[in-house]
């Protein structure tokens, strides 16, 4: 039997944050915690005495087959013939393993179907809405948003499947808002999106987690939250308290009810009925959180601060008002059964007893002796309520999820072993930088400054990027506004602060080595270099090749090339020169050549194992190889998948070494939201997703496990998004084993601030210029052409000696230009027809002809007395003289090839 090739596999090993926005999206049960991340549901089970979360994530791609018979009531949700014009075939000598990769072909638990048709970025990516646990745990009930929409019924036991459903509920369109079990788990609500309109009652089979449509019926109105008392289902909202009677719906429909009504009404289920309450004063109220008390009576609460009591027993409804309070409510819970704990957005707490009622309560989000809390930026604690002596209500946070708190625009990896005992960084907008280590604890927290214009006029500025100078514990960041800081880790404290752009700052590249430099990029069209000079850092000088906005930056591993690609689809290559002046060294970035490309770059990094080989993508959904020697292609390949769907476009790259002396580019598509890693010939390896808002960034980093113990290669990959979330992934290269199910699904507060410069010096400094330093000609004349011999070109400290770049010479053998020496004019002047010169003519100009001679001669006086004529004019600046004379003296050269070719 011919042994089977290695497979890569991509499984998400950690989420950190939450896209949970509503407490329709986060639920309790016991000692776990359910809330929505991306595309995935999160079970998160506490250890009280260990302090320590263990994550589960269930997700299921959209042709994953339910264990049970998924019930179809009123057709699908969706048209189910997709267009099949983009659909293509696969490359048949890929698909066939032939001139493929070592790495072997992707699972073979990619395919949609028998058809082999690629799935279109809708039909992959599908946001988790909202979550539910059955009172009796055994199942999680999960709804998306997104094309085709379905509500997923999980198995909660720790050996069921995260990624094959029970049950999948494919009736409503656009989305899912609410579930909700019902306290016997015997039911599960579903209310569909506002363009939607469907309420549907499921039951639910609880030795298999089957369903069957029981009854349903339209709700239109914007609904806030639903939730159960006894065998009622109560939906709350805008303007909207309801209360559905599951048991006692008929499946006789009146004559007198609605066309709806006898529409929804089938042999098969019952239309569901329901009584609004009446509202009275509360007629323009937005209900927000509902508490059940009982089998018959519950509190809702509403965005005014307004406590009501919901009464229905004996089929009597009633809506009592019990209390205001001075702040929106947006949250309630029950505690030792009759205590109403409220909240509200800023932060505000009260406690409310209620010492006539005796129900027995239902708790829905209080874990064991815990509170489960969620806020505005999606980060949930874990809190203990404590009463003062003078009966204020206070909470302590017991423990806390980590979670970043906005939307992340960037990570960068750490090397294994740091000053920070973490692994990696995040940074958002705000100025906010967090390190983590890699189980996902917040290590260290830095707040960088983020100067914003007086006025309102123009847009809030923004953090773009950062980067670490590791051996001197620094981060470089950028903002929006161009202007570079420069921060000390340990102590947060600003050391530099500069206007390096006129722009945005659109990428950061460090070297560092014992000759340190820092490169920014900025939509000015300008790359800055910087080096350090003792303990500051001072600019080397102004790199202006560019005619289109410079949308990255990148230095070769040992410092002696810098790269830049921009929006006008060229990538510069410069290399590092350098010679001593005056005792000192200095240095200098020429241009070596320019390589031009079809469509616009997006990303680049340099291959790990071939330091001359650059590994780019670009906007029209391609990746290429160049040799930064010489500016040629190396390969090209088409960023699609291997069955010949769309192509995509990589927004970032980072390339992973392998144990097979071969390397793969993991690769973020900014197109479908997912991870892809390909091989040097372009061969998909593996691809997943779990963020469904705008992806931004991709790191692998060094957690110190590089290879299991059974040789196998383990790297993790850290991405981030719009959506608050950072997601870690776990690549592996394992045997291919076809009989496996597939292990990567195809769906799919202490902060202190910096010391700073004073408000009005910021303010001077947003107004100020960006810096420049523009070498003119002359300037990089003397790195070209060394004319003494104490300007000779020497190596930077810690750099092999850069290429000397020279001018092409005669057939003649003329001595070495002299060096133009800055001097006044008129000496420059006399210095052409010095007898130093002469001889030096004379010496070299044995063999020509006197004829020859006499010319040159000629052409000589002609153009020292032009110069004479013009100096004595009018002042004619050295540098002004130093380009004439450079070009006189390459026209000399030439007219001496001519004669003598």
């Amino acid at each position: 039997v011919k042994p089977a090739r290695p497979e890569l596999g991509i499984t998400l090993k950690q989420v950190i944050g939450a896209t949970a926005n509503s407490k329709n999206a986060f639920d309790t049960n016991g000692d776990c915690l359910a809330f929505t991340a991306g595309a995935a549901a999160v079970i998160a089970t506490y250890d009280g005495e260990k302090k320590h979360v263990e994550q589960r994530f269930y997700r299921a791609r959209p042709t994953a087959t339910p264990l049970n018979p998924t019930p179809i009531v009123y057709g699908d949700s969706t048209p189910t013939h997709a267009s099949d014009s983009r659909t293509r075939t696969a490359a048949t000598l890929r698909s066939a393993g032939v001139g493929i990769s070592p790495f072997g072909t992707p699972n073979t638990d990619w395919s949609d179907n028998s058809t082999g048709k690629s799935w279109s970025a809708k039909e992959r990516v599908k946001a988790a809405t909202c979550v539910s646990f059955s009172p009796s745990g055994k199942f999680l009930a999960v709804g998306e948003t997104g094309y085709k929409p379905r509500v997923l019924v999980f198995s909660t036991a720790s050996d069921a499947s995260t990624d094959i459903p029970l049950t999948s509920l494919t009736d409503h369109t656009f989305g899912v808002r609410c579930v909700a079990f019902s306290p016997d788990s015997q039911y599960l609500a579903s209310l569909g999106a506002a363009n939607d309109g469907f309420l549907y009652i499921w039951r639910i089979n609880d030795r298999n987690g089957a369903a069957t449509l029981f009854a349903s019926n339209k709700c239109t109105s914007n609904i806030t939250q639903i939730a159960w008392i006894g065998n009622k289902l109560v939906t709350i909202g805008t303007r909207h308290v309801k209360v559905w009677r599951v048991e006692e719906s008929n499946p006789t429909t009146p004559a007198r009810q609605s066309d709806v009504l006898q529409a929804l009404t089938t042999p098969d289920h019952k239309a569901l009925l329901g009584r609004n309450c009446v509202l009275g004063d509360l007629l323009e109220a937005t209900f927000t959180t509902f508490v059940p008390l009982g089998i018959s009576q519950a509190i809702v609460c509403s965005d005014k601060g307004t406590v009501c009591l919901l009464s229905d027993e004996d089929g009597h409804q009633r809506f009592v008002k019990l209390a205001d309070m001075s702040f929106p409510i947006t949250a309630a819970i029950l505690i030792e059964g009759d205590q109403l704990l409220l909240s509200g957005g800023q932060g505000e707490i009260k406690l409310l007893k209620f010492d006539s009622m005796k129900p027995s309560p239902r708790i829905t989000k209080q874990l064991r002796n815990l509170i489960g809390t969620l806020d505005v930026n999606g980060v949930i604690r874990l809190v203990e309520v404590t009463n003062t002596d003078n009966n204020r209500t206070t909470w302590e946070a017991a423990y806390k999820l980590p979670a970043h708190g906005g939307p992340v625009l960037g990570v960068r990896a750490l090397e294994y072993g740091n000053a920070t005992d973490a692994s990696f960084f995040t940074w958002a907008g705000d100025g906010t930088v967090l390190f983590w280590d890699s189980e996902g604890h917040c290590t260290k927290k830095l707040q960088i400054e983020v100067d914003q214009l007086p006025l309102d006029d123009g847009l809030p500025n923004e953090l773009k990027v950062a980067k670490l100078v590791a051996s001197k514990g620094l981060l470089v960041t950028g903002d929006k506004y161009g202007i570079m800081r420069i921060h000390d880790i340990t102590s947060g404290k600003d050391i530099s602060s500069v206007r390096a752009h006129g722009g945005e700052i659109t990428d950061v590249a460090v070297h560092d080595s014992e000759s340190r430099y820092i490169a920014t990029s900025g939509r000015d069209r300008t790359v800055q270099v910087f080096t350090e000079r003792g303990d500051s850092w001072e600019l080397l000088h102004t790199l202006d090749e560019h005619v289109g906005a410079v949308n990255g930056v990148l230095f070769s591993k040992d410092g002696e090339r810098l790269l830049s690609c921009s929006s006008d689809r060229t990538i510069v290559v410069r290399e590092c020169v350098s010679r001593e002046h005056a005792g000192e060294s200095m240095s200098a970035f020429l241009i070596a050549r320019t390589i031009t490309l079809k469509a616009t770059p997006m990303a680049m990094v340099f291959d790990p194992l071939q330091d001359n080989t650059l590994i780019l993508s670009t906007i029209d959904r391609f990746m290429h190889r160049y040799d930064v020697r010489n500016g040629r292609t190396i390969s090209a390949f088409k960023t699609g998948d291997t069955e010949g769907g769309d192509a995509v476009v990589m927004s970032s790259l980072v390339p992973i070494p392998t144990l097979m002396n071969g390397s793969m580019v993991a690769a973020l598509s900014s197109t479908d939201k997912s991870i892809r890693l390909y091989d040097e010939s372009g061969t998909l390896l593996s691809r997943d997703w779990g963020h469904t808002e705008g992806v931004t960034d991709i790191a692998l980093i060094d957690s110190g496990e590089a290879y299991s113990a059974a040789g196998t290669s383990q790297n993790t990959l850290v991405t981030v998004a719009l959506d608050g979330t950072i997601f870690s992934w776990r690549v592996d290269l394992r045997p291919h084993k076809r009989q496996e199910m597939s292990r990567s699904l195809d769906l799919l507060n202490s902060s202190g601030t910096p010391n700073g410069t004073p408000t009005a010096e910021r303010d001077s400094l947003m107004s100020r210029p960006p810096l420049r330093r523009v070498l003119s000609q002359s300037e990089l004349a003397r790195f070209q052409k060394g004319a003494d011999l104490d300007d000779t070109p020497t190596k930077a400290p810690g750099q092999r000696s850069p290429p000397r770049i020279r001018k092409r010479t005669s057939r003649v053998s003329l001595m070495q230009t002299p060096k133009l020496e800055a001097s006044p004019a008129a000496a420059r002047v006399s210095n052409i027809n010095s007898p130093r010169r002469k001889s030096i003519l004379s010496t070299s100009t044995e063999n020509l002809s006197p004829e020859m001679v006499r010319e040159l001669e000629k052409e000589l006086s002609l153009t020292l007395r032009v110069l004479g004529e013009k100096v004595r004019e009018r002042g004619v600046d050295e540098e002004m003289l130093g380009r004439v004379l450079d070009q006189y003296s390459n026209r000399l050269f030439e007219m001496l090839d001519e004669r003598l070719a």
